[in-house]
């Protein structure tokens, strides 16, 4: 996917629902500020900074040398320090259960507050993929941040797995509230005793392809890569 198209596709995630001139993936007000954007290489094997890009200046305000791991965390407003954690802790277990086929195929996507060299806010939108993978194992990430302070403004992060090339989205996969339907509800519940397919759409007489179509939303809003995966969660989470 072009770079160009990666960002809006981000960007629409958060901007449809906090932007009164947002409608159908396009921007259309012509007061709407251009996004400022700036990017850099983590590398996954160092767990350091590989490279910053210098738009990161006009960004924050800080030397690119300066722009470590350790500063990033710093840098961030302490009321979004905890979710932080908590979206990069679920979004490192996702890239793990991903097939390694499938590594290269899904971007990460979570905002959050960042304190500039001024003193002020800023919301960044991060979104990170896949930079180089080496023998199957991905070594490098690109991390994207771009300012959406004049899109969103509220605190309330969500986290995002995007699928990329037909594979499917995952979204708000942090919610604290139950994600689904009654009817996914019950499903979910029938899965969980191990019910198969068939036995779930005869129990409740409906056609094994409605109960299949069930079954993958279920599957999709809960963020989960497979069934097992699904049924510990669920029953984590509480969602049964």
């Amino acid at each position: 996917m072009e770079l160009k198209k990666l960002l809006g596709k981000g960007v629409e995630i958060f901007a449809h629902e906090n932007n009164p001139d947002f409608e159908h993936g396009i921007l259309t007000s012509k007061n709407v500020v251009p996004f400022r954007i700036y990017s850099f290489i983590y590398n996954c094997i160092t767990a350091r900074i590989d490279f910053v890009n210098p738009e990161m200046q006009k960004v924050l305000g800080y030397e690119p040398e300066d722009f470590t791991i350790e500063f990033l965390f710093e840098i961030i407003h302490s009321e979004d320090k905890e979710k932080f954690i908590a979206h990069e802790t679920r979004a490192l277990e996702f890239c793990r259960e991903l097939p390694t086929e499938l590594q290269d195929q899904y971007y990460i996507v979570h905002d959050f507050r960042l304190k500039t060299s001024s003193g002020t806010y800023v919301r960044i939108l991060q979104q990170a993929f896949a930079y180089e993978m080496v023998d199957g194992n991905l070594v490098k990430t690109k991390v994207i941040h771009s300012d959406i302070s004049h899109v969103k403004n509220q605190s309330d992060s969500q986290l995002h797995f995007i699928g990329l090339e037909g594979q499917p989205s995952y979204y708000n996969v942090m919610s604290e509230e139950n994600p689904f339907s009654e009817k996914e509800r019950e499903i979910l519940s029938m899965m969980v005793l191990g019910l198969t397919s068939e036995a779930i759409a005869q129990k409740l007489n409906r056609s094994i392809h409605t109960v299949r179509n069930h079954r993958k939303n279920i599957l999709q809003k809960s963020g989960c890569i497979n069934v097992p995966d699904l049924l510990v969660r669920a029953t984590k989470e509480g969602w049964v």
